[in-house]
């Protein structure tokens, strides 16, 4: 919708919105999901990027996404 004196609102965010901060980016994160057993689990890992499938961790060493509809937690760990 315009503004009151008739210039053009700001344009709509063309990219996918992330769920998780790019802020977030090359942190250490505390992870909680379901494996396909629907057993709990928890890792931490450095998010290494995020894709619309999950969020790309360094787990151990391996890259690991982790799917979004698995993920029950992902909390930044203070350094």
């Amino acid at each position: 919708k315009p503004h009151s004196n008739g210039t053009p609102a700001l344009p709509k965010r063309s990219g996918p919105k992330g769920l998780l901060p790019t802020t977030w980016l090359e942190r250490t994160l505390k992870i909680a999901y379901t494996d396909c057993y629907g057993s709990g689990q928890e890792t931490s890992g450095t998010l290494l990027d995020f894709y619309p499938a999950g969020p790309i961790l360094n787990v151990a060493g391996a890259k690991t996404l982790i799917s979004w509809d698995r993920l029950v937690l992902c909390e930044l760990v203070e350094d």
